[in-house]
């Protein structure tokens, strides 16, 4: 997370709707250099707080938030633009984001320094600019998807991480394969500097490799196909708009693991992929939220 040794601000963000966080969260991204997720409602209802080491555009966000709130069909929130200090930025965002465990995984924060528990895969997560801390319920169902699929017993040589985000995903699967090859993808700049830091500081740059793609664009894709795995935890939308382009990129004893979907929006989402022949062998919820295990029929 950048910091500026002068002022700082901080956007927060105000929803009734825990589920309208990850659709915020992409458009406040342009302005903000680190986020916290409140998961407890408050006064306000839910929040969510991006810091910024330069004074955001009032007028521009405003202009985001209402495009981005109209074309995802959602209510506009309410939103307030603080000036802080970097006192204030550094405490807050220290005392707000603490390690978390999931399944075998264990993520925890840069300024974390306490012990690991025992027998536990500790992942160095920042997110930065990033979506994937492991707090939200979708980066949990995909952990712990991976984890079951891993414990399986299925061949994985080749794998990718579709909207990689932080990049947390091709993380915690290289730490449970050691030897696996793995594409960590994201068509955002910003969240590919981000896990490129993070996959240096858990030190598996021989095993995991961060592009730039727009799902599977990027000619670096081609050398790794198909994937044994795929797993790509994004929104609804996009994972049915991609869905005949991934079963092409998928070997046919493969899984593919979807996730960012809601509830309601699962049914329309598996009879996306049953069209082009894949069918769920599991499925986690988490709140309302759902991962789901794909293979072919």
């Amino acid at each position: 997370m950048r910091r500026d040794s002068k002022k700082s601000w901080k956007i927060i963000i105000y929803s009734d709707f825990k589920t309208d966080l990850s659709i915020f969260e992409t458009i406040m991204e342009p302005f903000i250099d680190g986020i916290v997720i409140d998961q407890n409602p408050g006064n306000n209802g839910r929040q969510l707080t991006g810091f910024c080491s330069k004074e955001p555009d009032e007028v521009e966000f405003t202009s985001r938030l209402l495009i981005g709130t109209f074309s995802h069909d959602v209510s506009l929130p309410e939103f307030e633009i603080k000036v802080i200090d970097e006192v204030d930025w550094e405490a807050e965002y220290i005392a707000r984001t603490h390690p978390i465990k999931a399944g075998k995984f264990f993520i925890y924060p840069d300024h974390f320094h306490g012990n690991f528990p025992v027998g536990s895969f500790p992942l160095a997560i920042d997110a930065g600019l990033a979506f994937g801390t492991g707090e939200h319920e979708t980066t949990k169902g995909c952990l712990l998807a991976l984890e079951k699929i891993v414990g399986s017993g299925l061949r994985i040589k080749t794998a990718i991480d579709v909207g990689c985000g932080s990049a947390i995903l091709a993380i915690a699967l290289s730490k449970l394969i050691p030897d696996v090859s793995i594409l960590a993808c994201d068509n955002d700049l910003a969240a590919v500097m981000t896990a490129k830091d993070n996959v240096k500081k858990n030190e598996c740059q021989t095993t995991v490799k961060v592009i730039q793609s727009d799902f599977y664009d990027a000619s670096e894709i081609i050398p790794f196909t198909p994937f044994d795995l795929i797993v790509s935890n994004i929104l609804a939308g996009p994972l049915i708009g991609i869905a005949r382009e991934t079963a092409k990129q998928l070997d046919p004893g493969g899984r593919l693991v979807l996730s960012g979907i809601l509830d309601k929006q699962t049914t329309k989402v598996m009879n996306e992929y049953s069209k082009v022949g894949l069918t769920v062998m599991d499925h986690l919820n988490f709140k309302e939220w759902v991962t789901l295990v794909l293979k072919f029929k």
